[in-house]
């Protein structure tokens, strides 16, 4: 992995944490493009700069928040994500959940785990840009026809409340149906069915 081929925006609010993790990316021989403490602030470095990566902390005081930010790089950039949060409850686990991020880590973390999540999260990422999706595996998996379809859109990155919105269903209905995929395949969640569509 070329690690100078990522462009981090880091949206972090604590401004020790965000410095932290800044020198470490930095240190490991990424690109860091820029610090946001708020939504305003995020919204105006993609839009100047070249990002291709974003680190998302959930809460990030008032305003919008780092589930918010994530739906606008889902709708408009098509730029994969991971989440941190100091909170691992599980209604944000769910928040999160429903956005399809493509990591996700409980601060405080170790500074190997963030590395880790981050490669991981590229590589899935290009995977998913460069590879057809093994529609032989899905065949395989006595999945019904609506859950063939979510399982594409799932590997693509489509967040849960787009996927909604494309078939017309209910986030309840789509959690079911995802727990069933994820069950199906024998994975955790979807950075792992993608990882395994793409192999």
């Amino acid at each position: 992995m070329d690690r100078s081929a990522l462009n981090i925006l880091i949206v972090e609010d604590e401004a020790i944490i965000a410095t932290d993790i800044k020198s470490l990316l930095v240190s490991e021989g990424f690109n860091v493009k820029g610090v946001a403490k708020n939504a305003t602030r995020a919204y105006d470095l993609l839009s100047m700069e070249d990002i291709n990566f974003c680190i998302l902390d959930i809460h990030i005081g008032t305003g919008p928040s780092g589930i918010d930010i994530a739906e606008v790089l889902h709708n408009k950039y098509q730029i994969p994500y991971i989440f941190l949060t100091l909170f691992s409850d599980e209604k944000t686990l769910n928040s999160a959940q429903e956005m399809a991020p493509y990591g996700y880590l409980v601060k405080p973390f170790q500074d190997q785990s963030l590395i880790s999540t981050i490669t991981i999260a590229w590589s899935n990422w290009q995977r998913s840009l460069h590879k057809t999706i093994n529609s032989e595996l899905i065949a395989k998996k006595s999945l019904t026809d609506q859950e063939q379809v979510i399982t594409g859109l799932l590997a693509k990155g489509h967040s849960y409340k787009t996927i909604c919105e494309k078939l017309f269903i209910s986030m309840n209905t789509l959690k079911y149906h995802a727990k069933n995929i994820y069950s199906k395949f024998d994975v955790k969640g979807r950075s792992e069915l993608t990882a395994h569509l793409y192999q």
